[in-house]
């Protein structure tokens, strides 16, 4: 091999090498480095921390770190009208608030099977714990409700991170508007 088709052959395997490592960029994983992970937050009893809560979001990792038994106090202010594709109001003709509305508003009764819970109503604001999932999925209608407060009360299942999203299909959230302030506080 000459020095000119060698120079020409490693030129052509860097712009080969080049172009597979921007192709495969999209799918090769973050890498998520210790001290982000480290950025979780443990609440104290008393303690209270906010967090922005967009509809859009399919999982919304709250970096709040529960403590299996303790309980908290969840405050959701509605900061901005919820809507779900075309749907603007719950099944009163009222603004779509935490509670979501029912499958009976949906087009397709079938769609109610495509809902990530089948047990809660759809664009319900939902809790759980990527840990222990099938132990911590809530509702909001499940948690128990403070009548003069407005707030929502819940024990934790297990140790993990606290994830919020609402009850809708899965590839389906893009076309959902809406945004909360969810404030979680720590009781025991």
């Amino acid at each position: 091999m000459t020095l000119h088709t060698a120079s020409r052959f490693s030129k052509s395997a860097v712009i080969i090498c080049a172009t597979v490592m921007l192709l495969t960029a999209c799918s090769v994983p973050a890498i998520q480095s210790s001290s982000d992970r480290d950025a979780a937050t443990v609440l104290a009893p008393g303690d209270s921390i906010s967090v922005d809560f967009f509809t859009s979001v399919t999982n919304l990792d709250t970096g709040i770190i529960l403590q299996e038994g303790n309980t908290y106090v969840l405050d959701v202010v509605t900061l901005s009208n919820w809507i779900d594709g075309w749907i603007e109001e719950n099944d009163n003709g009222e603004a779509i608030n935490e509670f979501g509305f029912s499958n009976n508003l949906m087009p397709l009764s079938f769609l109610g099977t495509t809902r990530r819970s089948r047990q809660h109503q759809w664009f319900e604001l939902m809790l759980f714990q990527p840990r222990c999932s099938s132990a911590s999925l809530q509702g909001v209608s499940d948690l128990s409700k403070d009548s003069i407060s407005g707030n929502y009360q819940f024990v934790a299942a297990c140790d993990g991170t606290l994830t919020l999203f609402v009850n809708d299909t899965y590839g389906f959230y893009s076309n959902n508007l809406g945004y909360a302030n969810i404030a979680l506080s720590r009781v025991n």
